[in-house]
């Protein structure tokens, strides 16, 4: 029987190195080096309280930044408030330098240059008795919104006669259409006084118109007999056209404060968050009185103290004292049984010894 071959050729070769898989070469590339490295720990802490530092910074700028943009707009606010009290004044009715002139007189005060340019009259001339002035009301007009006000100041010299009057305002100048019929004009343009007044009395009116070029006339109701130079009535206007722009003004700077404050409030919560993380450190009434009563009772046990501290020093003292003397005392009994050349040997002197035996 014959035998199976065998292997007819060299082994195959097996691995000859290690294996080609790569360990690993460092520390993950997700983990904080600083977990590992005490001085990148340091670091990262470093880094981290100083990015805290500059952002609680920031933050404390930007909140005291509105907090002045609040106070800013609600001065200006306040301000603009103000201002709208305050009319543009045309005319000036506190004094009439004709009143107790004659005619001569009045004519003569107006030849020497006694004229008054801004004043709304009729005392520099003889052809009319109504007084009229050319105004314009800075604005837009957009309807009722920009509605102005116009106060109307008139103080009454005639003498004789009726003494009832109107005030109007016509679009444009004097001269174009201020002698058609009031009727015509938009309601609240124009008005009758309405009353009779003494000379030297005043009369007021209240007028409301549109911005633009106004002409404003007054004339009486009935007419002047015997006109002559010396003034029937003089005017004066305060108009409120500034309230056009400052009460819008000072809403919108309201309306700006509001969100300011509001900005200031969330800024201050984020500081607040930022520098305190656990919640700001409070107290509430109960610890401050629980503390002072505490340091009430500390400050009586430190009095109370001292004085038994000073009780001791003063009885040890005391008795510190009285063993010296009983000392001295048993010094002095037990000296007394020795006889004197006992004495005089351990170096006392005749005279200790006489005066120890007659004591």
């Amino acid at each position: 029987m014959q035998a199976p071959t065998g292997p007819t050729g060299p082994p195959v070769s097996g691995p000859s190195g290690p294996p080609s898989i790569a360990g690993p070469s460092g520390p993950p590339s997700d983990v904080n080096p600083a977990q590992f490295d005490p001085l990148a720990e340091i670091e990262d802490a470093r880094s981290r309280r100083q990015e805290r530092e500059s952002r609680l910074e920031s933050l404390e700028k930007k909140r005291n930044r509105a907090r002045v943009n609040v106070y800013l707009f609600l001065a200006i606010t306040v301000i603009m408030g103000i201002f709208a009290f305050f009319p543009q004044t045309i005319g000036d009715n506190t004094e009439n330098p004709q009143q107790f002139m004659s005619k001569n007189q009045a004519e003569q005060w107006f030849a020497d240059g006694g004229n008054e340019p801004n004043k709304i009259w009729d005392g520099e001339t003889e052809s009319s008795s109504s007084p009229y002035k050319n105004i314009y009301i800075p604005g837009l007009d957009i309807g009722s919104i920009s509605e102005v006000r116009v106060d109307v100041s008139v103080v009454v010299w005639r003498a004789s006669g009726n003494t009832n009057f109107t005030a109007a305002l016509y679009d444009g100048e004097c001269g174009t259409n201020s002698n058609s019929d009031v009727t015509k004009l938009p309601e609240g343009a124009w008005e009758h006084s309405g009353k009779d007044a003494s000379p030297g009395e005043s009369v007021e009116l209240t007028l409301h118109t549109a911005p633009g070029q106004k002409c404003f006339i007054v004339f009486w109701e009935e007419t002047v007999d015997n006109l002559d130079i010396r003034a029937t009535m003089d005017v004066e206007v305060e108009v409120y056209w500034p309230r056009m722009f400052t009460i819008p003004a000072g809403i919108i700077c309201f309306l700006l404060s509001g969100f300011a404050f509001i900005g200031a409030q969330k800024t201050g919560a984020a500081y607040k968050s930022l520098k305190y993380p656990e919640g700001q450190p409070k107290k509430n009434i109960e610890q401050e009185v629980l503390e002072a009563a505490e340091e009430e009772h500390r400050g009586e046990q430190l009095v109370m103290q001292e004085e038994s501290d000073s009780d001791i020093s003063n009885s040890q003292t005391d008795s510190s004292e009285q063993v010296a003397e009983e000392t001295v005392v048993q010094e002095a009994d037990s000296a007394a049984a020795w006889s004197d050349e006992q004495l005089l040997s351990a170096g006392w002197s005749q005279e200790q010894i006489d005066a120890m035996r007659n004591g």
